[in-house]
């Protein structure tokens, strides 16, 4: 029986061999599981990254699912590894603000300190709790296994969260920011569709980035001009801006944190 899917977050990338080993270590205890990777791309170290991949996209997987966080730039230190219980899925990885997304959306979030080290693999090295800790307990709840078992129940606001940046909203204008960059380069901004809506969602918007002006457009990639930077509303449903067949970030030269301003024409 394969039990609940195990969903892989990380920064690891994919030239290295932690992916691999991570999922090695939950077959060796659960031979059936059904692991997903929604992303080994995080930015090293990026807990507000890793918090915002995790909270847009957990409600695509099926109710039970394990999800196993692995961004983790405080192992071996006192930090702790915890085990959430929310939105009807499962959360697992170091106690750092990456399930500050999942802790805000579910006010009945349950959280347990992961320390039953019956789960645990024999030798646990200093800097890979991932695959020492982590992968072994994703693959026990996977089975089956109660969360009452990883450990104590601890109190949710004892737990680490990050603030998250919100864009600002006035009658004349929204003020965001770019929060990441994906692999085509496209620039993802903070504001949500819903905010655009409540604005005035129209062909009339104006995006202001640096000393860039760009038009907002309703639609997909294909319909936007060639080799002209201009925004749309992504599949997460958040203003993006992007360019037709290129990369908006290193044309426009921006990185993360960069302003962006909606306006009114």
């Amino acid at each position: 029986m394969a039990g609940s899917p195990i969903i892989l977050t990380t920064d690891f990338g994919q030239i290295d061999e932690y992916v691999g080993v991570l999922k090695g270590v939950i077959l060796s205890i659960n031979p059936q599981a059904a692991i997903i990777d929604l992303s080994h791309g995080i930015p090293p170290q990026d807990i507000g990254r890793a918090a915002e991949v995790i909270g847009r996209n957990y409600d695509y997987f099926p109710d039970g699912s394990v999800h196993l966080c692995v961004v983790d730039p405080g192992v071996g230190t006192g930090r702790r590894i915890i085990v959430v219980r929310a939105c009807n899925q499962l959360f697992i990885g170091p106690d750092n603000g990456v399930f500050s997304h999942i802790l805000e959306t579910d006010q009945a979030a349950e959280v347990y300190e992961l320390s039953n080290s019956h789960w645990f693999l024999e030798n646990i090295s200093a800097t890979f709790h991932g695959r020492d800790i982590m992968a072994p307990a994703a693959a026990h709840l996977s089975l089956g296994a109660s969360i009452d078992e990883a450990g104590p129940l601890i109190p949710t606001d004892s737990c680490v969260t990050i603030s998250i940046a919100k864009p600002l909203v006035s009658e004349a204008e929204i003020s965001g920011q770019i929060s990441a960059i994906d692999s085509f380069g496209n620039l993802i901004t903070n504001i949500e569709a819903a905010i655009l809506i409540d604005f005035g969602l129209t062909p009339a918007l104006t995006i202001g980035i640096k000393s860039h002006m760009l038009q907002f457009h309703q639609g997909s990639y294909a319909h936007l001009p060639d080799n002209r930077p201009a925004a749309i509303i992504n599949s997460s449903s958040m203003l993006e801006i992007c360019v037709k067949n290129g990369n908006s970030a290193a044309l426009l030269d921006v990185g993360i944190g960069e302003k962006v301003m909606v306006k009114r024409e």
